[in-house]
């Protein structure tokens, strides 16, 4: 990637940002789960609009976040294996061990959950690799993830040792992701393999657009606020005209576009309103479901609370918990042996003490 030093830690704070805002939406949306429309608040505005792109952001950040990280690859296969053992670490690891200590408080909490869980080791076993099975239903970006980090590795590393120009590779790769969106086919539960195929293409974007970044940036003024009011404007419209259709996927661009405006325009000004959550996102990612789905049953199920209450509590519980959790776990992981199998166990990396090497270490968890 040619993106020269002095730049490196600037690109690193604005994907940062773009993480905190896509895990904030994430969470957000979570948090309508027990909202009384029987549809998990897919009828509210809000909820759709901001459907609309958090989860396409993700994938473009962790396309971005695999060239990044990558930038250095040899020209050869002899990193693939290593590649590989880190995302299983990073991705799938977490995703076992968490699913494994959930399934039976899952399995005993069946009566208050939407979907009864038998007791049974097939049982756990589908719930490792099916999406329909997830104990925590949203991990389903872990797989994703997973196997699209591990295609696009493979694909830019077969393209190096066949020295075809990364541009080729990348449209090559567009275009089968772009097909596989307009095919009919579900592509099935395995591996959340049909989130795969919906959202590959944001992934890809991502990547591009970390390959090509300085070229990008000499033409659009990502900190303009009137630039990001124009994007705003557009998803806006595009929504309007496209939700729903099959053109939906240009609306998520273009709120993917927004959030790069809105991240840059904080960066810029030097507001740090998001600063204290960097490096947690991945936490969060990975713990919010408990305290939203407390938070909800408690207080809804249990007291007959408003759900704009519970829903509020939900959300406010789901971020500040986990990162919480972060913070007590990063500053403990020198001196506490429990705590780096822990950190080991949920895929963080608290390796070095110096600021800038942390954050570049903790955005990256799940590129």
């Amino acid at each position: 990637m040619d993106v020269s030093s002095q730049r490196k830690d600037t690109f690193l704070k604005h994907i940062a940002y773009l993480q905190i805002i896509g895990i904030i939406l994430v969470v957000f949306g979570h948090s309508f789960h027990e909202y009384p429309d029987g549809r998990f608040g897919n009828t509210l505005l809000i909820y759709r609009l901001m459907s609309s792109f958090r989860m396409p952001l993700f994938m473009f950040v962790s396309g971005f976040l695999m060239v990044y990280t990558t930038r250095n690859r040899n020209k050869s296969l002899n990193d693939l294996g290593l590649f590989f053992s880190n995302k299983v670490r990073r991705l799938l690891l977490p995703l076992a061990f968490l699913t494994v200590v959930t399934f039976v408080p899952r399995v005993l909490l069946s009566s208050f959950a939407d979907e009864e869980v038998k007791f049974s080791l097939g049982t756990l076993l589908r719930s490792l690799f099916y999406k329909d099975s997830l104990i925590i239903p949203f991990f389903w970006f872990l797989h994703a993830s997973f196997i699209l980090l591990t295609i696009n590795y493979l694909a830019l590393t077969l393209g190096s040792i066949l020295k075809i120009r990364d541009w080729i590779v990348y449209s090559a790769v567009t275009l089968i992701f772009v097909v596989l969106v307009c095919l009919p086919w579900n592509f099935g539960q395995f591996l959340s393999l049909y989130k795969v195929k919906d959202f590959g293409i944001y992934f890809v974007l991502g990547a591009v657009y970390c390959r090509y970044s300085e070229y990008v940036d000499r033409y659009i003024n990502w900190s303009s606020t009137k630039f990001f009011i124009m994007s705003a404007i557009l998803w806006s419209v595009a929504f309007y005209y496209f939700e729903g259709t099959l053109y939906m996927p240009l609306c998520s661009i273009v709120g993917i576009v927004m959030c790069i405006s809105f991240a840059r325009i904080l960066e810029s000004n030097d507001i740090k309103i998001l600063e204290p959550f960097i490096g947690a996102n991945y936490m969060i990612f990975l713990l919010s479901w408990y305290f939203n789905i407390f938070s909800q049953q408690v207080l809804h199920s249990f007291m007959d609370m408003p759900w704009w209450f519970f829903t509020t509590i939900s959300f406010v519980s789901g971020v500040y918990m986990p990162w919480l959790i972060y913070r007590f776990m990063k500053k403990h992981h020198a001196d506490s042996g429990l705590v780096r199998v822990m950190a080991f166990l949920l895929g963080q990396s608290f390796k070095s003490q110096n600021k800038k090497l942390t954050e570049k270490e903790s955005i990256t968890s799940m590129a």
